[in-house]
């Protein structure tokens, strides 16, 4: 007790701390300590991902988008500890009452473990998930790269969302297309373009 006196206690100023300073020091140690101790995983994972990346010439996620997301309950659990035993600190040093510095520490755990959830909601909704559809591409001009012969299956070129794409393809109706006339996508039927010529 007499080493986590000096080392805990001094660190927040407190000389003879009282049960409730204890209760809220501990928290904002426990807090900080977990919160370093993830974020050093982190690193050390996003290196070590990285490292054997480049070494061994393979896909390894550390720490993906669906793991940042299933964390997020202990991040947040982290955070509110963390803050808690600081708001709460904060009003005791302060000469506040004891039932103000449960208010406001827990208000203070509160507010930051909602601002961590909408953090990494906000983080989440960044990633883009960059599948192209084919369906995307009803409407798209492009031109015919492998002749259309009547009634069988050629292939197309169509700018669909700003990249040229490669899609087998029949003649709508059903006539010859040569390599390198213009067409346009009317239609798709079980992943084939139905085009027609310009």
């Amino acid at each position: 007790m007499a080493l986590l006196d000096e080392l805990i206690f001094k660190l927040f100023g407190l000389s003879a701390p009282t049960g409730l300073e204890v209760i809220f020091a501990g928290s904002a140690v426990i807090g900080g300590s977990l919160f370093l101790f993830w974020f050093a995983l982190m690193m050390i994972g996003g290196i070590t991902a990285d490292v054997f990346d480049g070494i061994l010439g393979t896909d390894i996620d550390a720490i993906g988008a669906d793991a940042s997301f299933k964390a997020l309950t202990f991040q947040g659990i982290m955070v509110f500890m963390m803050f808690f035993g600081l708001g709460g600190l904060v009003v005791l040093k302060s000469d506040g009452g004891n039932s103000i510095a449960v208010f406001v520490g827990g208000i203070c755990g509160f507010i930051s473990m909602y601002g961590t959830g909408k953090l990494f909601e906000f983080f989440i909704g960044l990633q883009a998930d960059g599948t192209v559809y084919i369906s995307q591409s009803i409407g798209a001009r492009g031109i015919v790269y492998l002749g259309i012969t009547e009634g069988e299956v050629g292939q197309v070129q169509v700018d669909v969302d700003g990249t040229m794409r490669t899609y087998p393809a029949r003649c709508l109706n059903k006539t010859a297309i040569d390599t390198g006339d213009l067409i346009q996508v009317k239609d798709v039927v079980a992943g084939t373009l139905l085009v027609e010529k310009i």
